[in-house]
C-alpha cells in the first residue's frame, strides 16, 4: 500500500525513473542469482531422448559371428556384450598360453534368459565352424575353451601369445538358445540377424523398409538389463541412405541429428549449425610395392626415391583435406606400441640425387629414366594399382605428378575395391598398390610383415622378408613383458620403414559431423574400424541436471 502511495505522488517523469531503476534491480538480482546458483551447483548429464543416426548402407548381419559391414558391426557394439563387459575376471597364466575368465552372476539375455559359460563357448566354436564363414575364423585358430563351470571358461592357446586380451576383447556373445538348432552355414538366412537378442546396452525395438525391401530405419532403445555401460540417450535410432548427398540433406533439413565418416565435401555441404568431432584412426594407406614384377622396384635407391619425392603433409590436404596424419612406419601415431619414425627426406632433389648415384639416368630420347643391368636397359617405369575410391584416386593423381617431375614412368591402373580384395591381393596381381591396412589394438605387426604371411590368407602386400624383422616380430607375440614388446616392436617398425618395402603416406582420421544438442561425446581414443565410436555411444547425452556441487 505504502509502495502505491508513494509511485502515486511521483512526478510522471520520475515514475519512469522509478520503474528503469526496479527493472535493473530486478535484472541485476536475477543475474546475481543465477551466479550464485551456477557456483555452487554443476551439470550432469540426465537421462532421456531420442537421437536419430543417418547412415549410408544397410543392415545385413547383426551377428558378432558373421557381421562385416561397418552398420553391422556397429549395431552388434550397440545390441550385444564384449566378453570384458561380461567378465568379472580375465586372468592369462605367466605363460600366456591359457585364459581363465570369469562371468559376473545373473547376467541375462534381452529375452529373460540366463547368460552362461555355455553361450561364451557356443560363440567361439561357431567362429570356428568354416560353414559359419566368420571374418573372425583366422583369429580364433588354435584356441580351445573348455568350460570350468556355469559361470568359469578356460582358453587353451597352442602357442602363448602376448595379444590375446585384444582378441578376447573383441569377442562379443552369440546366444546359444537362438541359434543352436540352425547350422552356421544357414545363419545367414536367419530371421535374427535383424531382430537380435543381445545383452548389451541397446536393445532391438523394430525397424521399417520400403516394399523393395530397403531397410530406412532401425530403432533402439536403452536397455537398464546390461551389465556394460547403461546409455543415457534412450531411443537411437539409424536412418539409412543409398547416397552421400542425400545423407548431408536429411542433416540440414534436421531429419537426422549426425552421421559419420563425414569427408571435407560433406562438411562444405552443411547448411544447418552443427559441430565435428576427430577420431585418429589406427589405418594407414601406403604404396606396397611387389618387387618379383619389377627389376626397377628391387633396387632400394629407386623405393627410397620414390618415398623421398612425396610431400606427405601436401598429399593429406590434397587427399584428405586435411583430415588425418602424415605416416613413416607400420605403427600409426596413438596406437599400442607406437615409436617416432623419423620423417623421411621429402625433396625432389634428394630424391634425383639417389637415382643418379644408383645408375638411373635421363636420357635426350625420353622423358623418363633408364638403367642398364646386365646388358638389358630396364626402363623406370611403375604400375600402380588403385581402387577407385576418390581420395585414393586424388592420392594417385598426387604420387604420379610427383613421381613423373623426377624422371619415373608412373601408369595408374584404376580398379574396383571388390575385385582387388578378392582377386589381385590373393593372387598378389600388381607391381604396386595404393592400399590400407588396419592395426588392431595390440600393434601386432604379424599378419602384415612377417613372411610366412606373404600369400593369400597372409596380408603381407609387399611380399617382405627380413629374417630380423620376423624374429622381432614373433617374439612381441610371446614376450609377457609389456617394455620388452614394445622396444621389439619399436625396432621392427624402424626396421621395416629403413628397408622400404612400402612407402608409407598417412593416417587418415575419422570424422563425425552432429547437431549441437548432442553432448558427451569423446575422441580421446583411437579408432581400429569406424565401428567402435559405437562403443562411445551410451556416454552420449542430451540433456543436463544441475545438481549441487
Amino acid at each position: 500500500m505504502w509502495l502505491k502511495k508513494i509511485f502515486a505522488a511521483l512526478t510522471k517523469k520520475e515514475r519512469i525513473v522509478f520503474v528503469i531503476a526496479l527493472i535493473g534491480a530486478g535484472a541485476s538480482f536475477v543475474i546475481v542469482m543465477g551466479m550464485l546458483i551456477a557456483q555452487a551447483t554443476k551439470a550432469i548429464p540426465m537421462a532421456g531422448g531420442a537421437y536419430t543416426e543417418g547412415v549410408l548402407g544397410q543392415p545385413e548381419y547383426v551377428n558378432p559371428v558373421i557381421a562385416t559391414s561397418q552398420t553391422d558391426l556397429a549395431l552388434v557394439k550397440l545390441i550385444y556384450s564384449s566378453l570384458p563387459d561380461l567378465a568379472s575376471s580375465i586372468t592369462p597364466s605367466p605363460d600366456l598360453k591359457t585364459w581363465d575368465v570369469r562371468l559376473k552372476p545373473d547376467l541375462l539375455w534381452q529375452d529373460g534368459q540366463q547368460l552362461t559359460a555355455d553361450d561364451v563357448i557356443f560363440t567361439v566354436q561357431s567362429i570356428q565352424n568354416p560353414d559359419a564363414n566368420s571374418p573372425l575364423y583366422q583369429a580364433w585358430q588354435g584356441v580351445t575353451v573348455n568350460r570350468v563351470s556355469e559361470l568359469e571358461v578356460t582358453f587353451t592357446l597352442s602357442s602363448p601369445y602376448a595379444f590375446f586380451g585384444d582378441t578376447l576383447a573383441n569377442l562379443y556373445i552369440l546366444p546359444k538358445h537362438i541359434f543352436a538348432d540352425a547350422p552356421p552355414g544357414n545363419w545367414h538366412l536367419s530371421n535374427y540377424n535383424l531382430k537380435p537378442v543381445g545383452s548389451g546396452s541397446y536393445k532391438f525395438s523394430s525397424y521399417d523398409q520400403t516394399r523393395d525391401g530397403f531397410i530406412t530405419s532401425y530403432d533402439l532403445t536403452a536397455w537398464d538389463g546390461t551389465s556394460g555401460p547403461h546409455p543415457l540417450i534412450k531411443h537411437f535410432t539409424m536412418q539409412f541412405f543409398n547416397d552421400e548427398n542425400s545423407l548431408v540433406q536429411a542433416f540440414n533439413n534436421g531429419a537426422i541429428g549426425g552421421f559419420g565418416n563425414a569427408t571435407p565435401e560433406d562438411i562444405a555441404k552443411l547448411t544447418r549449425p552443427a559441430r565435428t568431432f576427430t577420431w585418429p584412426t589406427s589405418g594407414y594407406y601406403a604404396v606396397f610395392f611387389n618387387n618379383s614384377t619389377n627389376i626397377a622396384l628391387q633396387d632400394p635407391a629407386v623405393r627410397e626415391a620414390l618415398s623421398a619425392a612425396v610431400d606427405r603433409s601436401a598429399l593429406v590436404q590434397t587427399a584428405l583435406g586435411g583430415n588425418g596424419a602424415p605416416e613413416y612406419g607400420p605403427i600409426p601415431p596413438g596406437a599400442a606400441y607406437y615409436a617416432p619414425i623419423a620423417p623421411v627426406t621429402s625433396s625432389a632433389q634428394f630424391a634425383e640425387s639417389l637415382l643418379d648415384r644408383a645408375g638411373w639416368t635421363m636420357s635426350s630420347s625420353s622423358p623418363y629414366r633408364s638403367k642398364t643391368i646386365r646388358g638389358v636397359t630396364i626402363p623406370l617405369a611403375v604400375n600402380l594399382t588403385v581402387p577407385e575410391i576418390d581420395f585414393l584416386a586424388k592420392t594417385a593423381s598426387y604420387l604420379q605428378t610427383a613421381w613423373q617431375a623426377i624422371g619415373v614412368q608412373v601408369n595408374v591402373l584404376p580398379d574396383s575395391a571388390n575385385n582387388i580384395v578378392q582377386n589381385d591381393i590373393p593372387n598378389r596381381n600388381y607391381e604396386s598398390l595404393l592400399f590400407g591396412n588396419v592395426l588392431g589394438p595390440s600393434s601386432d605387426l604379424y599378419s602384415f610383415w612377417d613372411s610366412s604371411q606373404d600369400f593369400a590368407p597372409g596380408l603381407n602386400l609387399a611380399i617382405y622378408s627380413n629374417p630380423k624383422v620376423d624374429a622381432l616380430i614373433e617374439q612381441a607375440r610371446q614376450n609377457p613383458i609389456a617394455s620388452s614388446t614394445a622396444a621389439e616392436l619399436a625396432t621392427a617398425a624402424q626396421d621395416i620403414a629403413n628397408d622400404y618395402p612400402a612407402i608409407f603416406l598417412y593416417s587418415p582420421d575419422y570424422t563425425y559431423v552432429a547437431n549441437n544438442d548432442l553432448r558427451g561425446v569423446s575422441t580421446s581414443t583411437i579408432l581400429t574400424d569406424p565401428s567402435d565410436r559405437a562403443g562411445e555411444i551410451p556416454s552420449w547425452y542430451l540433456y543436463t541436471a544441475r545438481v549441487l556441487k
